[in-house]
């Protein structure tokens, strides 16, 4: 089935015969609404905007065509579309399902409980998909054409990161990553039934967490970062306040004594906001602690600047090791800033205090930064924990 086709709402009183037609009359709407009213489907979404008012412009679509059956069911059906998950709904609310991946229309796989299996296609060719693609990425406030061809959104509703590609990036048509969240976060007794943590790694991240230290998150993607500093926020002094910064919502924290701040990917106007301004902006707002979900470019240095004033800083980093994440920093710094290397990499060991790197799903190790020796060029690390093996098989609920 197409995207139209796979909604679950009843076309009533429309014949056999009429469907197709419907089908590909509600195809070209479509097409025409995502294109002009862009901005309006993501004020809906975020609920700036009410609903009635693009309802009424779906309306006035619907009744400039000619010999429509059932006009008033074909409108519902329109916005119905807009605002589902259509042929993917099913998936989205199945809690034992963490990641839904796309590479192509006609190959679909699912993670559930851990284990990656295909499941039947549901999109009928390239051109349905890439609608519904598109159509996700803009009721979410991003920005995606042939010049953007790439979007990361958040859907803060259903905990979901959206990530969506589409030629000329993607040679073969568009691609779609889904990324769900758990509705409840993990506490440290769910850890070490998951076996993220053991006894002996649960009271040293406890520790570091009381005294409040500075704490980098390492590993690859769908290790388990994000679930592991979500704890530890969650975790965390009552009184302690702190500042999220997040390019999408991700961490979604329990604890009250947060503000998360996101950036909006379309922008209309105005100042471009980064990471990086989010984090400046804070030293304004009477903060103890700063955490950016995921280091990856300019906000490397923000995140650093911090720790210099005397912040306590948390983040992740995608990296292998403790020490390939304090490789990736310095080379994150030495393009953010005129300071020499040997200067940058004093400041890193001095504010970049615990390491800890997560292997499927697994503490693999808890390092801790000593000092940089300038003459030798390098980096004194100790470790403070070791998990001798992981296992390969742990199932991954992220």
């Amino acid at each position: 089935m197409g995207v139209i086709e796979s909604i679950n709402i009843p076309y009533g009183g429309i014949k056999s015969p009429e469907v197709a037609e419907t089908s590909s009359m509600v195809t070209k709407l479509l097409d025409e609404i995502l294109t002009q009213y862009a901005v309006l489907i993501a004020d809906v979404e975020d609920r700036k905007i009410d609903a009635n008012f693009l309802k009424n412009e779906i309306g006035k679509h619907v009744d400039r065509q000619k010999g429509i059956y059932q006009p008033e069911q074909m409108k519902q059906l329109i916005f119905d579309t807009l605002y589902g998950y259509g042929p993917l709904q099913a998936y989205i609310r199945d809690e034992s399902i963490s990641d839904i991946d796309a590479p192509r229309y006609d190959f679909i796989t699912i993670k559930r409980n851990g284990k990656i299996e295909r499941i039947p296609s549901v999109f009928t060719d390239e051109r349905s998909f890439e609608r519904f693609c598109r159509l996700l990425i803009i009721r979410h406030g991003g920005l995606i054409n042939e010049v953007d061809n790439h979007c990361r959104v958040s859907d803060k509703a259903n905990r979901l990161r959206i990530n969506v590609s589409i030629p000329p990036r993607n040679a073969i048509g568009a691609s779609l990553n889904i990324r769900k969240h758990a509705e409840t976060s993990y506490d440290f007794d769910d850890l070490i039934q998951l076996q993220m943590i053991d006894a002996k790694s649960r009271l040293l991240i406890e520790r570091l967490n009381h005294l409040r230290k500075n704490v980098l998150i390492c590993g690859k993607g769908a290790s388990g970062k994000t679930t592991l500093l979500r704890a530890i926020i969650n975790h965390g002094d009552e009184m302690e306040r702190v500042l999220i910064c997040e390019s999408d919502m991700e961490l979604y924290p329990q604890k009250k004594n947060t503000i998360v701040q996101t950036i909006k990917k379309r922008q209309f106007g105005g100042k471009v906001v980064s990471l990086s301004d989010l984090i400046n902006e804070g030293l304004t707002m009477s903060l103890d602690t700063y955490c950016i979900g995921e280091i990856i470019g300019e906000e490397a240095w923000a995140f650093v600047k911090a720790a210099y004033t005397d912040h306590r800083v948390m983040g992740t980093i995608h990296a292998r090791s403790a020490e390939d994440a304090i490789t990736r920093m310095s080379l994150l710094l030495e393009s953010e800033t005129k300071l020499s290397s040997d200067q940058l990499k004093k400041m890193i060991a001095k504010h970049i205090q615990y390491i800890i790197y997560l292997k499927n799903f697994k503490v693999a190790s808890i390092t801790e930064m000593i000092d940089y020796q300038e003459a030798a060029s390098n980096f004194v690390y100790k470790t403070l924990y070791e998990r001798k093996e992981a296992d390969e098989n742990l199932v991954n609920p992220h």
